[in-house]
């Protein structure tokens, strides 16, 4: 058959080259921006990011469009098997339209074998449409460009192992598509709905309002920031919760946040922030600089020990925030605090001795450095909880130690990670866990968010879950309840409210109200939270922590 001369596949194809050429600049075409970038010199990771964030922004999306992406998926694969049924016919594809298929072939050959990268050092598990709509397009492409696939030796104008490879290539291209077939027909179960009341559910009682303050950069610090970072405006995003006038309050607590290595952007934590300003809560967003280009001092080897590090980057970072922190006092917390306060809150103060600092990866381990700063300027010092998600490698320099013998006696921690965070080792968590010894042990939790993957969409404890990109029901139960939970405790010793305060803290200790993670819509529990108390010291699965160096 004459269309067989054409197929990519057939034996008789007079060369080869070209069509290959093509699929080859398609392939080149989806992997180019992180091989430039790694070329660059930047590391694997930030290498990747770019396309991994495009990646997690499109399964999310396909996530809530399920519908339009099923109807897409029946509209190419239909149109592919018209474009088969005219083979059979004798017309084939012109040149233009093959060349259009061959290069799609490659890019998206190329994108698959990103999400597979994606998936085994980043989202295990987490992407499922995403490979399927790979799939279909793949098994589109492969059926319009060479047809049905047939067995070897049956078809006298494909050689054996061009018949294998077409074999192969539309099975690998099923398989890509079979994971996601009862997801897109509506037969996976589903995760539970989001709380309707309560903690986890929509932020309130108050509506809340940001605003911006720029803080003073330390020269020796604004001198050493680099790349995409030299042109921030670092600030202190003020969210404050709108009360009404008649509110018979004296005043609210403070709560400060600090955001992960390179991510210092404000809209990506909202959905935090919220949770905790709308319960009544003053809440500063920490910008510090992430990309910071440090003299090293000479003979200085660096060391990861313990969840601790050396880097002189934990030094200047820690002079910016210390800056930040005087800006709010100014803004927030003196007698000549700025109007935007006075129009959320009227006449009433901030008081900073009922304090919450948290942070996420490198801003959870920056949490030492918040607590550090606070305990010298005396906050904290009624009520304190502290709460690390995912976090990264503290400073083990001794000025920026926190003075732990000046916390409250009434002090709650939270360490919080996703069981496949493939960022941040466990071990930084576990001995996180360590530095606050002093406390009963009832009040210093390791968390760990287990990956349900029964249905869909897939539940999978990773390193973003407390960031908007991946705000699902996993973070819905196994983050934001916790977020709530904790304002509520401090805003409610704040006030004197032991009724509130006592429910707050029967979901913050080990129990089944802390654990529980709802059920799928089949009736089966998802995966209950995993906690620990002393986890270096009593569970044999953290032993290797002991020996554990981690790396800058």
């Amino acid at each position: 058959m004459d269309e067989e001369k054409n197929s990519f596949f057939g034996e008789n194809l007079k060369s080869k080259i070209k069509p290959m050429l093509i699929i080859g600049v398609g392939f080149l075409a989806s992997i180019i921006q992180p091989v430039i970038l790694f070329l660059s010199g930047k590391d694997i990771n930030d290498a990747i990011w770019p396309h991994a964030y495009r990646a997690l922004q499109a399964t999310m999306w396909l996530r809530d469009n399920l519908t339009l992406m099923f109807f897409f998926a029946l509209m190419i694969f239909f149109a592919s098997l018209v474009v088969v049924n005219n083979r059979f016919k004798g017309k084939s594809l012109n040149k233009i339209h093959q060349g259009i298929l061959l290069f799609v072939l490659g890019l998206f050959s190329g994108f698959t074998v990103l999400y597979f990268l994606l998936d085994i050092f980043y989202l295990r598990g987490a992407f499922l449409l995403l490979p399927t709509i790979y799939g279909v397009i793949l098994l589109s492409c492969i059926l319009s460009v060479s047809g049905l696939p047939t067995l070897p030796m049956r078809n006298p104008e494909k050689s054996v192992w061009g018949s294998i490879v077409h074999l192969v290539a539309v099975f690998f291209a099923a398989w890509l598509v079979m994971p996601g077939i009862p997801a897109m027909v509506g037969f996976a179960p589903s995760p539970p709905d989001a709380p309707k009341i309560g903690y986890g559910a929509e932020p309130g009682p108050f509506d809340t309002i940001m605003t911006i303050h720029e803080y003073e950069m330390p020269s020796n610090v604004e001198e050493i920031i680099i790349d995409r970072e030299e042109d921030i405006e670092f600030s202190v995003y003020l969210t404050l919760p709108e009360l009404p006038p008649e509110i018979p309050l004296d005043s609210i607590p403070l709560a400060l946040l600090s955001h992960g290595w390179g991510y210092p952007v404000y809209e990506e934590y909202t959905d935090w922030i919220t949770h905790l300003s709308a319960r009544g809560m003053a809440v500063a967003f920490i910008q510090y600089p992430s990309h910071i280009d440090p003299p090293i001092p000479e003979g200085l080897e660096g060391e990861d020990i313990e969840g601790a590090s050396n880097y002189p980057h934990h030094e200047y970072r820690a002079q910016a925030i210390a800056s930040a922190l005087n800006t709010l006092t100014e803004v927030a917390l003196g007698e000549q605090r700025h109007s935007s306060v006075d129009f959320a809150i009227h006449n009433i103060s901030i008081n900073p001795s009922h304090l919450w600092i948290g942070g996420h990866s490198l801003g959870g381990a920056y949490t030492f450095i918040q607590l550090h700063e606070s305990m010298e300027r005396g906050w904290g010092n009624e009520t304190l909880f502290i709460d690390i998600e995912s976090g990264w490698t503290r400073p083990n320099q001794n000025h920026l130690q926190p003075n732990f013998s000046r916390m409250p006696a009434d002090t709650m921690v939270h360490l919080a990670r996703g069981v496949d965070d493939m960022t941040v080792d466990a071990c930084y968590s576990v001995h996180h866990q360590q530095a606050f010894s002093n406390l009963p042990s009832e009040h210093v939790l390791y968390i760990e968010l287990q990956s349900d993957l029964y249905g869909f969409p897939r539940l999978v404890g990773t390193h973003y879950l407390p960031t908007n990109s991946v705000h699902d029901r996993l973070a819905d139960f196994g983050v934001y309840r916790r977020i709530d939970a904790q304002a509520d405790w401090v805003i409610a010793r704040s006030r004197g409210d032991t009724i509130t305060e006592d429910w707050a803290y029967q979901h913050l200790i080990d129990s089944e109200l802390l654990r529980s993670m709802g059920k799928w819509s089949d009736g089966t529990e998802v995966l209950p939270l995993l906690v620990y108390e002393d986890a270096l010291n009593n569970y044999d699965k953290f032993e290797y922590c002991n020996t554990f160096e981690g790396t800058q």
